[in-house]
């Protein structure tokens, strides 16, 4: 036991007079101090890239929420902007913020309508149309406020009183517009606009009677034209039903589908999966 004991301290003491003396170490030596470097190289780098796309995690995080912050307030600002100047408008020009309020909303709501028809099936020929059809209402609707009823009864004999005289042009009127926009569904359509246009003509006559002044003749000029816009765009689009096949052949790519179901029929018959038995 000695004797190796010696022996186990003798060797040791050789090598390490030998890496004292600047012996060169062997290949596996090396390899594994490489292969050591190399593992910890790699698990820095790894380190430092965690490192820095949680930080850049963190960055984008940032940016994203004080992002949408901003287009928040952007949309808060512009929504007021249009609000207040629909308000504005209504108060200078009619003389009430609540005529702005009306119109402001018929002009949104009409908006977003004519967008819908237009994805369905309304084209700009249509949509002019619509406009100059909804136009003519409200200048006649402009017309019958701002005429002086009580002037033409007390000016011409024979003539009824005011109101009467103002219900009845107004029913007159507008069941007439009821009817000819009713008559592109059907008879039964024509008899409830004319219905329909009786009731709201009698409404503006009665309106009319009291002398609203030219400020609110111009505002209802204005919102009738605004309303009947979509109506008369409305009739164009559905007065013949949807087309489906057409709205279909618009947003379904039906030739490309042809095409792949008649190449994929090719390819089955150059080179068939079996044989039949």
């Amino acid at each position: 036991m000695a004797d190796r004991s010696s022996s186990n301290d003798s060797s040791s003491d050789s090598a390490s007079k030998g890496a004292r003396d600047g012996e060169a170490p062997g290949l596996g030596e090396q390899f594994g101090r490489t292969r050591s470097a190399l593992r910890g190289l790699i698990a820095s780098h790894i380190d430092l890239a965690k490192a820095e796309f949680a930080e850049i995690g963190g960055e984008i995080k940032r940016a994203a929420a004080l992002g949408g912050l901003a287009l928040l307030l952007l949309f808060l600002a512009g929504t007021l902007i249009v609000i207040g100047l629909l308000l504005y408008l209504g108060e200078a020009i009619f003389g009430s913020i609540g005529w702005g309020l009306l119109d402001g909303a018929e002009l949104l709501l009409g908006a977003a309508a004519l967008l819908i028809f237009a994805i369905i099936d309304l084209s700009w020929r249509r949509a002019l149309t619509a406009f100059i059809v909804a136009l003519g209402v409200g200048l006649l609707v402009v017309g019958l406020l701002a005429v002086d009823w009580n002037w033409v009864s007390h000016h011409y004999s024979g003539m009824p009183a005011s109101i009467v005289l103002a219900a009845a042009a107004g029913a007159v009127l507008i069941g007439v517009l009821g009817i000819i926009l009713g008559s592109a569904f059907g008879r039964d359509a024509a008899m409830v606009g004319l219905a329909v246009g009786v009731v709201c003509g009698l409404l503006l006559g009665l309106l009319a009677s009291a002398g609203p002044g030219p400020r609110v003749a111009a505002a209802m000029g204005l919102a009738a034209l605004l309303l009947f816009w979509p109506i008369v765009a409305a009739v164009f689009v559905f007065r013949h039903g949807i087309d489906t096949k057409k709205l279909r052949a618009r947003f379904v790519p039906e030739q490309t589908i042809a095409t792949t179901k008649e190449t994929i029929e090719w390819v089955r018959e150059q080179m068939p999966l079996g044989r039949k038995s």
